[in-house]
Order: structure tokens, then sequence, then C-alpha cells
């Protein structure tokens, strides 16, 4: 993110509570920091990211929403125009390709590391991709908790291991 004083919009899902971390003028969503039991934590985040004054949005508020009937099972697809409202800035052509491939990975489906790197061009690359992943500054929207390790195995996850597999188990319902 450029040096723009970023707002933040905490929020409350069944898993816990998040935030979705933005920029006014122009407005575009900067991250979203996955649930956690611990809002001191969360608190911590957001600070850490310099995203220290709360604000409020129109687009904001829906995503939380969105995010919200995600994990109370209600919400299946984040078709809802977010992308063109999230901010790349940071990543490389190769992260962000990473990145849209991972976000083709449909509802109750996963890919392995290797699939996505495979997809990329870079058959080579899972180790890249996982390092990828883990900086997702979008997770939910990219959906990085569907991707795993090739033998099936759950594969790491910026939120946690725990909630890779509740969120990997509330796609299969």
């Amino acid at each position: 993110m450029r040096d723009i004083s970023l707002l933040n919009y905490v929020f409350q899902t069944q898993t816990g509570y998040s935030a979705i971390l933005f920029s006014e003028n122009p407005f575009k969503i900067a991250r979203i920091l996955l649930p956690c039991s611990n809002k001191k934590h969360l608190q911590k985040e957001i600070i850490n990211n310099k995203a220290g004054i709360a604000g409020s949005h129109q687009m904001v508020i829906h995503l939380a929403e969105s995010i919200q009937d995600y994990f109370s099972g209600k919400n299946r697809s984040f078709s809802s125009g977010f992308e063109k409202w999230m901010d790349y800035c940071n990543l490389t052509e190769l992260e962000r390709f990473v990145l849209q491939e991972t976000s083709r990975i449909p509802y109750g489906k996963t890919a392995s590391y290797k699939d996505i790197a495979k997809a990329v061009g870079r058959p080579e690359a899972c180790r890249f991709v996982g390092n990828t992943l883990s900086k997702n500054p979008f997770p939910i929207i990219i959906p990085c908790h569907r991707v795993i390790k090739s033998n099936g195995s759950c594969g790491g996850f910026g939120g946690g291991r725990e909630l890779k597999i509740k969120m990997l188990a509330l796609e299969q319902l």
C-alpha cells in the first residue's frame, strides 16, 4: 500500500473478529484480516498495518456482510465486484498471476500448490506459490485456503491451520 493512511472496519463473524483495511481517496481495499477469537490480537494486526483509525464505507460494509455470510454458510461466492476495489500495488506481476489463478478455484473444491504453479507457467515454483499465498492480502475473496499440498494434506495458512480446516469443512456442507 502506498503512503496513504488506512482506515479499518472491524466486525464479528461466527469464527471471531475480522477487519477490512481500506483507503478512502481513492477508495481501495488494502487488506482483509482473517477472523480471530482474540480482539486484542486483531487490534495489534491493525496497528501493524498502519490502519489505526476506524472508518466506514458502503463497499466495506457490503464486503463485511459478505464475509459474515460466508462464515455462517450463506455465501458461496464473492462475485459482487470487489475485485475492482482491491489494491495490488505491492505485488509483483507473478504474484498477481498466482492470486488470479487461485481466485478461479470454485467453492468446495481444492487445488494443489503444484497445480497453481503449473497454471502460471512455473511448474517448479510450488514454494513461491506458497509464499505468495501466505501474504495474500485478500483472503476469502481470493480463496487461498483452497490450496493444499499435492499429497492432499492441508498445508499452511495465514489464519492458522485450524481456521483453514474449518473453512474447507464449511465449504463441504
